[in-house]
């Protein structure tokens, strides 16, 4: 068995002849790399699976990868409903259209809030102990063409290297350790976690095995220790295994040693035993170690070479359907956190490029069909108490993580968030009773595993963010309106009738006669009145109004397409016709953030919330509804969001949507770099207050996407907004509306040709400057224009 191993092995090196020179060859435009290993978190390399992920540090002396599993959370379902609170509501009202939001505040938050959301946990820490912690050559290398990490480095005259992923289709992650010279490689392993747990070693695989805490802490109420108890949590079991070597396997207490090996491969598996959010995980759990085994037992008769071949033949499936090319210069050279620390103001026109992959490759690791949607840390978490407990927050940053996971042709990975929808639809039917004595569902400022609804604790600021849900629902027409798939649509048309019914209850008279919500929140921004009063509990912002608005508008369309009842329809559209409009101030001329003609608080607060129309929805256009653009791009210059305190995180990706919807290409630019500049982690995460947080990556991938490619309004737009610095590429392969495919070729800033696509074939017009071209695509057939047919 030894000799096939090492025959098998010999085999791989050979058809691999990359393998020594790994650490003299220059980044590809899918690639970034280190010149040394990570000495944090912030540093490792992510990988994942959409379930399973880990965060490679690549050290010599010893590899470190943090493992998560994404239905790894504190706490269990819990009924936090209040029934009857409804009967509050009134008197708040009341208060709110008199005028004293302030009294009404403090009666939501007397009455109205709950606890705080569980929270995302750690997994396990793999340790790969190799001895010597000194090399040349080294390199550590994400390549994002294949979702590989790679390390390798020369020491004592030996070249060693790694090759490590987690496959989708295999459900494990595979590390792979070898070395030019035989009997080289020496190996300690362990398992540990941040977690209570227990490991054990069993001829060649170590066990290990623990339970989650019965509640967690957020990190923003100060440290605080897990709660245990016995008979509560979730429990979870990893197993590591060396599945390949030609080396002496030994086992003492809780490590495997390794000695004298040419190779070696690990696979680490792992469950937990999470069994949906309305299971209790201990009680009415999964088998978490009849998981595992049945993860090892699909991996029995497959060596390195199949698992590798198997992992990179359904990743690149989906990562290879987009090219792009945005220019390159002599920093492409470079390790990645050089090139950060280099980068002035479009400096490294590829970094832009090699971002815009980056966001699909942290897609496509976070989120595939069956996981769970990519949270505020997309699968990657190492603290107990991690930031804003990792759950998803639905004033927009779960929103923001999937803003470009359809332009992005990456519609599969969209389906995770489409099952949380459904699921809290549950609990959500629960909240719209006992809190607004309304029929339908309603989700509020935060949700975690366990789909729990009611407005979470703290301050009504956040949460009484009462269109949670609603914005949920545009992510389900945004998917059909990319797929045209009536098949989904009929399976989720429920659930946006029943989030439309709640507003058809819900909704109350303004003082103008105009129906809004009351109670409501803008955004978390604090407004300040003409008389200097300051809170936050109003009625009918902006926003608010614009998630309705188009909530209603995707349902009536719905109605229409699949037949659905025109009675319901035509109840919706009377509500429609009375929701209030949007407003311009008479006095600044800006879109105005409040019903009333309100100020904000910090007049530089990044958090732009009159903006949803333009960059969430279509109901800001700078052609369809030029002054209401005009009015928002005031708002624009007078907020200046992504200059604010956290740098342009993932609040520029806000200002750089703001400014590609506006089409005004050299100001996306500007936030760009800003964020490049003053945003980034050592390994291209986005830092956000010190701590990543994944839709500041995700949504400048949104952003970059509409600098090419837009297609709100009706038709799509070419080059829309295209910073001068990147005044030659292409890019193929981009997703619009009403189901087409696009690839883009430009040069001198000036477009040569576009090609467009469509599996399902229709008629869409194309714009490019100022000049449009209807066109009709055949069924699965292609157009092709140049800058001629725009003349």
């Amino acid at each position: 068995m030894k000799k096939h191993v090492l025959v098998a092995f010999c085999a791989l090196i050979f058809l691999r002849p990359d393998f020594a020179r790994g650490q003299t060859k220059a980044a590809s435009s899918l690639s970034y790399y280190f010149n040394s290993p990570a000495s944090r978190w912030t540093e490792a390399i992510p990988i994942g699976n959409g379930r399973l992920g880990g965060m490679v540090s690549g050290g010599i002396g010893q590899e470190k990868i943090e493992t998560n599993d994404d239905t790894f959370w504190s706490g269990e379902p819990r009924d936090l409903q209040k029934p009857g609170t409804y009967r509050y509501l009134d008197e708040i009202r009341k208060l709110i259209r008199e005028g004293k939001n302030a009294e009404a505040g403090q009666l939501i938050n007397k009455h109205m809030l709950g606890p705080w959301n569980q929270s995302y946990m750690p997994l396990v820490d793999i340790l790969l102990t190799m001895g010597d912690s000194t090399a040349t050559d080294y390199r550590r290398e994400l390549d994002l063409s294949r979702g590989i990490v790679t390390i390798s480095y020369r020491q004592a005259g030996v070249n060693y290297k790694r090759e490590i992923f987690s496959s989708y289709p295999d459900q494990t992650i595979v590390i792979r350790i070898s070395a030019d010279k035989k009997k080289s490689v020496n190996i300690i392993a362990e398992l540990k976690s941040k977690i209570k747990n227990n490991v054990i070693a069993q001829k060649d695989q170590l066990i290990i095995s623990g339970q989650a805490p019965k509640h967690v802490e957020p990190n923003y109420q100060g440290v605080h220790a897990p709660v245990y108890e016995e008979g509560h949590g979730m429990r979870f079991e990893g197993r590591l295994m060396i599945k390949e070597t030609d080396g002496e396997i030994m086992t003492g207490g809780d490590k495997l040693e390794l000695r004298n090996a040419s190779a070696v491969t690990f696979i680490f598996v792992a469950a937990t035993s999470y069994n949906g959010f309305d299971k209790d995980p201990f009680k009415e759990g999964k088998d978490e170690r009849k998981l595992c085994e049945a993860y090892l037992s699909g991996l029995n008769g497959k060596n390195f070479r199949e698992l590798y071949k198997r992992h990179v033949d359904d990743y690149t499936q989906l990562f290879g359907r987009v090219t792009i090319d945005l220019g390159i210069n002599s920093d492409a050279a470079l390790p990645v956190d050089q090139r950060i620390r280099n980068y002035r103001n479009g400096s490294d026109p590829a970094l832009t490029a090699l971002y815009f992959q980056f966001g699909r490759y942290l897609l496509i690791s976070s989120s595939r069909p069956g996981s769970q949607p990519a949270n505020l840390q997309g699968i990657w978490n190492d603290l107990l108490q991690p930031a804003w407990s990792a759950n998803w927050t639905l004033n927009c940053n779960a929103q923001i993580n999937y803003w470009p996971v359809e332009v992005a042709n990456l519609s599969e990975c969209h389906l995770p968030l489409m099952d949380l929808i459904r699921e809290a639809t549950v609990d959500g039917s629960k909240t719209a009773k006992n809190l607004y004595n309304a029929r339908g569902w309603v989700a509020h400022h935060n949700i975690d595993i366990w789909r729990t609804t009611w407005p979470v604790g703290g301050n009504g600021l956040w949460a009484i963010y009462q269109v949670g849900g609603a914005w949920l629902c545009q992510h389900i027409w945004e998917h059909y309106l990319f797929t045209q798939d009536k098949a989904f649509l009929n399976e989720y048309y429920p659930v946006l009738e029943e989030a439309t019914r709640f507003y058809l209850d819900n909704l109350q008279e303004d003082n103008n006669g105009n129906l809004v919500t009351n109670p409501a929140v803008s955004f978390e921004n604090n407004y300040k009145k003409p008389n200097g009063e300051k809170g936050w509990a109003c009625m009918g912002a902006s926003q608010d109004m614009q998630i309705i608005r188009s909530l209603f508008q995707h349902t009536m369309e719905a109605v229409d397409i699949l037949g659905k009842d025109q009675a319901f329809k035509a109840g919706v559209l009377h509500v429609y016709n009375r929701l209030a409009p949007m407003k311009i101030s008479p006095v600044t001329g800006q879109l105005q953030e409040w019903n009333d003609d309100w100020y904000p608080e910090n007049p530089h607060n990044d958090q732009v919330a009159q903006g949803w129309g333009l960059v969430a929805g279509d109901l800001i256009h700078v052609r369809k509804t030029p002054e209401l653009a005009r009015a928002f791009r005031k708002t624009v210059e007078a907020r200046r969001p992504g200059y604010g305190a956290n740098s342009g995180s993932w609040t520029g990706a806000f200002a750089a949507s703001f400014w590609a919807g506006l089409e005004e290409a050299d100001s996306v630019q500007m936030i760009i770099d800003r964020h490049f500049d003053l945003a980034l982690f050592p390994n291209l995460t986005c830092n956000f207050t010190g701590f990543w947080q994944i839709d500041g990556n995700l949504g400048i991938t949104a952003a970059i996407a509409a600098m090419l490619l837009q297609s709100q309004g009706g038709e799509i737009s070419i080059l829309p907004a295209l910073p001068s610095k990147y005044a030659a590429g292409y890019v193929k392969g981009l997703k619009a509306r009403g189901g087409f495919e696009v690839d883009i070729y430009w040069k001198k800033g000036v477009l040569l040709k576009t090609v467009i696509r469509s599996a399902t074939g229709g008629n869409i017009p194309v714009r490019y400057r100022d000049k449009v071209k209807e066109i009709h695509v055949k069924p699965s057939g292609e157009v092709t224009l140049k800058l001629t047919d725009f003349s």
